[in-house]
């Protein structure tokens, strides 16, 4: 007998049969118009009828929650088929009600078994977070005007049919804005070099029978030119015996044109010569007649029905081949012109315009230079021509500064079309299909670089009639043109001759501002969260925002406080979006101050901190702000301005603990805040420092933390952020797979919020390419790079840039390509000694260093070292890489120090992959002293590390070493590992070359990484180091001491030196110290561990002004590294010992860096 379903089951499956045909017009409706708000819903009910049917707890509530959210979907697609744009108003109650679907998606996560989510939130939070959804469902229904509630059979079935009749609407609505919007060429072409593609498509259609050709695009573009380019083809002139050009711009009739084409073929004048003409090409073998310009003869009401007449007798001449030319992008009517349609053109691309200008100019201007003049023609090609010409004549300095008075009057010094770009536009303007509506939309266009939408155009509520016929006349006319987006724009020689002749009025300008204005305050209210639609919008405006801005500060208007509101929305945009500094912050700083508002003045402040912006004193500007909050008291602007001051420290002062200390004050402000935005915000920054410090584990805790309030404030963004600086962190740890996975997570949460390509993907990307990198899976991070590298951000974003191509040369200089790496690294300079002057060095030093120029490579990684000690891990990290590399070196010049100061640096900020790599550094300075017992050891240690984090080139050394031996007593019963240790003996380094690519090695099968290094290595690797005077050789060990682990401590099984007091057990008491016991009772010495009892060691060897020898012992076990340091103390021998985790190695690496820098720090 089959189950019966359950009162909840029945619930949930009600639930889905009612949101599904929601579902599918929220989707229907945002693929049509894309309006605010509606994808994400659409996403989130996805996720919510999927996540309702697996909850294993709470499901009544949850229940409760899902079956109130239908009426609101419902409402809300109503909102949108019954008005075109939506007041702000509704905008915000649809945006809180997206904002309430987010928590109810939390709450229902929270509810499955096995999730992380639900130890992320303490259980009065979860009774907040159901509390929160009720009040937002509650507070829609009051909003929206409906009843919530389980719905019956019944109101299942009137769902269905409400579903149905609003698909009908939507459709018809879709219908009536592609009626309304269409024209004949709507989809424009992309841009091509020159018009080697036009061409191409005339000769094609020129070989086809009877063809009929209208070359059509707006004034300037150089339709004649294409035309007397066709017509002197080769091809042409084998297959048409007779050729005629024939311009039409004197004529005013048909019988005018007539009588000047009868002219150009030799007919004798006559009152009307139209059936003389057409009888004319009727007697000749294949013809080709252009009639250029035949716009002009054409575009008169009065003239243009015996123009399509005439035209239509010569095309029933079936060997006559037509071509015409006209603006606009109509054809005359009754001509059967031939397929394909040859599109308007447009502008000539970036290449074509600049070759134009250099074959004027004669080429003697910098490409820098010929970029700066062309970007005021937007490559139209009468403007261009223009402008060329000029700078022959008068030098591109002078024509640059006469732009700035003159602007289109510079190139209106000709009487005809073709030599004046005023008269030409004006030619345009005049047209009678341009009515006072039309010249309206065209005034405000002229003030948008951007354009608009057809979305746009609606919501805008413009006081012009008939708004989307007013742009077909546009497009018509070609004084506008659509983009690959879609979007209705003007040329900049139009912008600027209509600004000047037309400009859009007060009213006009008022209304584009209240559109731009509305879509910033809303992004400040939701950004962070699925607002995918709202910043794409912002994105396709930027030009258009700066352009409206800057005039609302130049205005007449009294109160400026929301256009400076508006310029700080945008900065912070600018900022998330990874576009650096915005312009206009600039003119901010004359006119902020003289405010009576303090808390703009706080925001304004806070802004210009997170970026340089040279003029600004930002020192100064900290004091005053400190001095404004004291009048404030708003915690939220205090928070977010000690947050961007802690930013400030870390960046530019340098100062990490001063950085810390801001963040700490902000965060306490922070939890003064109504929600949780900001706390979170301020936990990532916390995380990126201690990141940044190589406080790694702390950083990962911050940064969960992080993540665990974002969710709970449904802010995608800062969860993405705080999952990328976990992932940075486990990088760094070595965990490089679930570093991927939390990438992964934030990439897939940025595309959520409509921020995939802004300033926090770069750096998704970056990490993702060191991965690569560090894995030496260098074609694969070579990729990354110069696809960074090749999009040209370097304005944008130098830092970026200057990154990738950094680790660029890096990966050349590593495959070998020195050469390549030189060239790329010279070129670069600038740019990456603008973000790290050090960075710029380690990358020369390690070119240097590859082209064996030992002594300047070491002279540089040390200066490196000396300049930047204790503030850029990561460059500290490199420079002791290659340093302790002594297969890197020749014999003369590597030094012991280097891989013990590499492997105390590496241990000291816990980045697993350098520690292993100091390890087998360590093990090349014991193969060359003859050690191969402990050198075979280290390998194997370090062999193991790289296998588990799946590091190819690192593993191949470690196999490809020439081991003379092994000693038998370090091989185990397991077998994987014997053929393993077995293999490692008898390769050479001879017999392996590193794969530039993966530097896999494929003969030697992979080792077992579940069975740990203790099975292999119980002996303390005793290591004799000198820290005094330079040049003391390195010493065998004294003594080797072989160690057995358990639960309660480290038994003692062998010493081998006499003289010195055995080691019988190392014990933790209750208490939580660590005691190290001897024969000898008064030499028991006990610490806690984790303390600071380095000092004592500290002031120890300065009274011994670090003048002796002393011997480190490192014990592996497990997972745990135990260290032993033997100091000679009044003739007495002592032992300290102390567990991972303290900062012992602090004190054993401050030591050497004092004795290898003395002079220096």
């Amino acid at each position: 007998m089959p189950r019966q379903s359950t009162l909840t089951e029945i619930r949930v499956t009600n639930i889905v049969q009612c949101l599904t045909p929601a579902l599918t017009l929220l989707k229907e409706l945002d693929d049509a118009f894309g309006p605010p708000f509606i994808q994400p819903i659409a996403n989130t009910i996805e996720s919510l009828m999927s996540m309702a049917q697996i909850v294993k707890r709470n499901k009544n509530e949850c229940a409760e929650l899902m079956e109130n959210i239908h009426p609101v979907l419902y409402a809300i697609i109503g909102l949108y088929l019954k008005s075109e744009s939506l007041a702000p108003v509704m905008l915000d109650n649809i945006g809180m009600f997206m904002e309430t679907l987010h928590k109810i998606y939390t709450f229902l996560e929270a509810q499955k078994d096995g999730i992380k989510l639900k130890h992320l939130f303490h259980n009065t939070e979860i009774q907040n977070l159901l509390e929160g959804c009720h009040a937002g469902l509650d507070q829609a229904a009051e909003v929206f005007k409906i009843t919530t509630g389980p719905a019956t059979i019944s109101e299942i079935d009137a769902i269905k049919e409400t579903t149905q009749r609003m698909h009908e609407e939507l459709l018809e609505l879709i219908q009536t804005q592609s009626d309304a919007s269409t024209t004949s060429d709507r989809s424009l072409p992309k841009i091509f070099h020159g018009r080697e593609s036009e061409v191409e498509k005339i000769m094609k259609i020129l070989g086809q029978e009877s063809p009929r050709i209208a070359i059509l695009g707006g004034g300037g573009m150089g339709k004649t030119s294409l035309a007397r380019a066709v017509l002197h083809h080769p091809d042409t002139a084998a297959k048409f015996e007779d050729r005629f050009f024939v311009s039409a711009e004197s004529a005013t009739t048909s019988i005018e044109l007539a009588a000047l084409i009868g002219l150009h073929v030799g007919l004798n004048p006559g009152t009307d010569l139209t059936q003389p003409v057409v009888q004319y090409f009727s007697r000749k073998p294949s013809c080709l007649l252009v009639l250029d310009n035949l716009d002009t003869v054409w575009e008169p009401i009065q003239s243009r029905g015996g123009i399509e007449e005439f035209l239509a007798l010569l095309t029933a001449v079936n060997h006559l081949a037509l071509i015409i030319t006209m603006r606009g992008a109509e054809r005359p009517a009754k001509v059967q012109w031939t397929h394909p349609f040859l599109l308007p053109l447009q502008t000539l691309s970036a290449e074509a315009a600049q070759q134009t200008f250099m074959d004027i100019t004669d080429n003697v201007y910098r490409k820098e230079e010929v970029e700066q003049i062309l970007q005021f023609t937007d490559n139209m090609p009468l403007a261009v021509d223009l402008i060329a010409h000029l700078c022959d004549y008068e030098g591109l300095t002078n024509v640059l500064a006469r732009w700035d008075i003159e602007r289109t009057a510079l190139l209106s010094v000709g009487y005809d079309r073709k030599s004046n770009l005023d008269a030409s536009i004006q030619l345009s303007l005049s047209s009678p299909r341009i009515t006072s509506n039309s010249k309206e939309l065209l005034s405000l266009l002229s003030i948008l670089p951007d354009g608009l939408s057809d979305a746009e155009l609606v919501k805008s509520e413009l006081p012009i009639p008939n708004i989307l016929s007013c742009k077909s006349v546009l497009l018509t006319t070609s004084l506008a043109y659509q983009d690959s987006n879609r979007r209705l724009r003007s040329l900049m020689p139009v912008r600027e001759h209509v600004q000047h002749f037309l400009p859009p009025s007060t009213t006009l300008v008022q209304c584009l501002h209240k559109l731009l204005y509305a879509l910033l305050e809303l992004y400040w209210k939701y950004h962070g969260k699925q607002m995918g639609q709202v910043v794409n919008q912002i994105t396709q405006n930027l030009a258009n925002f700066h352009e409206v801005l800057q005039r609302g500060l130049h205005d007449n208007a009294l109160d400026h406080r929301d256009t400076i509101y508006s310029i700080l929305t945008l900065c912070s945009f600018y900022r998330i979006t990874g576009r650096g500094g915005l312009a206009l912050m600039e003119e901010l700083q004359s006119i902020v101050p003289g405010l009576d508002d303090h808390q703009l003045k706080i925001q304004f402040m806070t802004e210009v901190l997170y970026e340089y912006y040279p003029t600004f004193d930002r020192e100064q500007i900290i004091t005053q702000a400190i001095s404004i909050l004291e009048l404030v008291k708003n915690p939220l602007l205090e928070s977010r301005f000690y947050n961007a001051v802690g930013s400030y420290s870390f960046a530019s002062r340098h100062d990490p603990p001063q950085a810390m200390q801001f963040y700490q004050r902000a965060l306490k402000l922070a939890k003064m805040c109504p929600d949780n935005s900001q706390e979170s915000v301020v936990l990532i920054n916390i995380a990126f420092l201690e990141w940044k410090t190589g406080e790694y584990c702390t950083a990962q805790v911050h940064a969960s933390e992080a993540q665990r309030l974002s969710q709970f404030s449904a802010d995608l963004y800062n969860e993405a952020r705080a999952l990328w600086i976990e992932a940075e962190c486990l990088a760094s740890l070595g965990d490089f797979k679930q570093s991927i996975d939390q990438l992964h997570r934030s990439r897939v949460m940025l595309g959520n919020c409509g921020l995939a390509d802004g300033g926090l993907a770069q750096n998704i990307t970056i990490l993702e390419g060191e991965i690569h990198l560090q894995k030496s899976e260098y074609a694969q991070a070579r990729n990354i790079y110069s696809e960074i590298v090749e999009t040209k951000i370097s304005e944008q974003n130098p830092s970026y840039y200057a990154l990738a191509l950094a680790n660029v040369i890096h990966i050349d200089t590593l495959c070998g390509d020195t050469v390549d790496a030189y060239c790329k690294l010279n070129k670069a300079k600038d740019i990456l000694g603008q973000v790290s002057r050090a960075g710029s060095t380690m990358f020369e030093a390690d070119v240097e260093l590859r082209e064996e120029k030992f002594e300047t490579a070491r002279v540089k990684f040390r200066e490196i070292l000396t300049s930047i000690w204790g503030g850029e891990i990561e460059i500290e990290s490199f420079c002791l890489d290659r340093l302790a590399d002594i297969k890197a070196w020749p014999a003369s010049e590597w030094h012991t120090r280097w891989p013990v100061m590499y492997c105390g640096h590496a241990y000291k900020y816990k980045n697993k992959l350098a520690l292993h790599k100091a390890l087998l550094y360590l093990g090349d300075v014991f193969l060359a002293t003859k050690d191969d017992e402990t050198a075979t050891n280290l390998f194997i240690v370090a062999l193991e590390g790289f296998t588990h984090m799946d590091i190819h080139r690192s593993r191949a050394q470690c196999m490809a070493k020439d081991v003379a031996q092994i000693d038998v007593r370090l091989l185990t019963v397991d077998k994987a590992h014997q053929k393993y240790l077995l293999q490692l003996t008898t390769l050479s380094a001879s017999d392996r070359s590193l794969n530039r690519e993966t530097s896999e090695i494929q003969e030697v099968e992979p080792m077992d990484s579940s069975v740990p290094a203790a099975s292999l290595v119980k002996q303390i690797i005793l290591y004799k180091l000198t820290a005094g005077r330079a040049g003391k050789r390195q010493g065998r060990p004294d003594s080797v001491l072989f160690l057995t682990g358990n639960d309660s401590g480290i038994e003692s099984q062998h010493f081998s030196d006499p003289s010195v007091t055995p080691v019988k057990r190392i014990l933790s008491d209750e208490s939580g110290y660590l005691k190290l016991n001897t024969d000898d009772p008064q030499n028991t010495h006990s610490i806690l561990g984790g303390s600071k009892y380095q000092d004592f060691l500290y002031d120890l060897y300065l009274a011994q002004d670090f003048k002796i020898e002393f011997d480190v012992l490192i014990i592996y076990n497990e997972s745990e590294v135990w260290v032993t340091l033997k100091i000679p103390v009044l003739s007495a021998l002592w032992y300290t010992c102390i567990l991972e985790g303290s900062k012992y190695w602090d004190f054993l690496y401050d030591l050497y860096l004092a004795q290898d820098f003395k002079n220096r720090i």
